[in-house]
């Protein structure tokens, strides 16, 4: 049987054809059928174990997709039929979602709604004009009269779509970036005017980050938290089971080498944990590079005095959330050294899972320990398979 698939929900409604094919499919038995079926043929008393209901209703749902034309009469998928729903399916421009912000008239701010979705670009615009209203929106994301060396631009771009080289070459060709031996500059797009703060009014690259609790929140470094840091960092408890880049004891200068480090990030990938207006610790990550892109390693600390409290969890998972909302990072990972159970705990409390174990790693204070590496991938986080939220 072939399907003429119907474009919209109201219409299938309406057409007899369509109407039959959604009630072969919406019923959760026979979702699962066709499902089971795509593998192999389908063993009815396999199926029921799996699914805990009666051999009948397994029959039952075999039938009702033989008679939509889904399956053939040995209980095997209907590949071909499947194939030509497909080819019938429509294609059509994304629809329109909310217009998106910023220094466009509102007929643009709607087309850009059909485009981005979370800030990221959910298709490249086939028609000229348009694709190129995208790529000035795109081009926002860079300074005026600031270089950038090709990696920076390649990150830049990964946080609005996953094919950066496409994008940086579309970025080029329409005259909006412009280059020279490696090096990358704008050229083109709108420019927004931002108003001046204040006198002594210290501005920060990024807003404010919430977290499941209240009480806890991620704030971008700024260099005022200077004196804050070495107070929350200075303990030899944090640094026992971390890498020995992180120095101890921690002290004026490091905390003026770090805050020159985070204060230049674009875009933020690192903040600090405030806990009660208090700041206690930090978390962030590292964006990995050429055939790793996409891929980002992420760490955390916490002054020993709040240890205990979920503070840590909840921070992490809000850093997690902000990567794989705001940003084309696809995966996450962050390495653990075996005696620091309490590290273990908040990457299994914040959703991440044990990939591996690399045994004697880690040399630290002469002792070999293993590394526990954990991951968690962006499909994973949307769909929610994450671990249990600390209380």
């Amino acid at each position: 049987m072939r399907w003429a698939w119907a474009g919209t929900l109201e219409q299938a409604m309406a057409d007899p054809t369509s109407l039959d094919l959604l009630r072969a499919v919406l019923d959760p038995v026979r979702l699962a059928t066709l499902g089971a079926a795509v593998h192999a043929n389908v063993s009815i008393e396999e199926l029921s174990d799996r699914l805990g209901v009666e051999p009948r209703t397994i029959a039952e749902a075999i039938g009702s997709l033989r008679s939509a034309g889904l399956m053939h009469n040995d209980a095997s998928i209907d590949r071909d039929a499947l194939r030509s729903i497909a080819r019938e399916l429509p294609k059509r421009e994304p629809g329109l979602g909310e217009p998106v912000a910023g220094p466009w008239t509102s007929q643009e701010a709607e087309i850009l709604g059909r485009f981005f979705a979370a800030g990221r670009l959910v298709e490249i615009p086939a028609s000229a004009h348009k694709r190129a209203l995208v790529l000035e929106k795109i081009v926002q994301e860079f300074d005026p009269g600031v270089r950038y060396l090709e990696r920076d631009v390649n990150f830049t771009i990964q946080f609005v779509h996953a094919d950066y080289a496409a994008i940086r070459r579309y970025l080029v060709d329409g005259g909006f970036l412009a280059r020279a031996d490696g090096v990358y500059w704008r050229t083109g797009g709108r420019y927004v005017t931002i108003e001046e703060p204040p006198n002594g009014t210290e501005t920060t690259t990024s807003s404010v980050v919430s977290t499941d609790r209240d009480d806890v929140v991620l704030q971008p470094w700024e260099t005022s938290m200077a004196d804050r840091l070495v107070v929350a960092a200075n303990d030899r408890e944090i640094a026992r089971y971390m890498r020995d880049s992180f120095p101890q004891p921690y002290t004026a200068d490091d905390a003026g080498h770090w805050l020159a480090i985070a204060r230049d990030e674009i875009p933020v990938m690192n903040y600090a944990v405030v806990f009660e207006d208090e700041l206690v610790g930090g978390v962030g990550g590292t964006a990995l590079e050429a055939e790793e892109t996409g891929v980002v390693e992420i760490s955390w600390w916490l002054n020993p005095h709040y240890w205990g409290r979920g503070i840590t969890t909840a921070a992490v998972r809000a850093l997690i959330d902000e990567m794989f909302t705001r940003s084309g990072v696809e995966r996450l990972w962050a390495t653990v050294m075996a005696p620091n159970v309490g590290s273990c705990r908040v990457a299994e409390k914040a959703g991440m899972h044990l990939e591996g174990v690399a045994s004697l790693h880690y040399l630290k204070a002469g002792v070999r320990h293993d590394r526990l590496n954990y991951g968690l991938i962006r499909s994973g986080w949307a769909q929610g398979t994450t671990g249990p939220r600390d209380r």
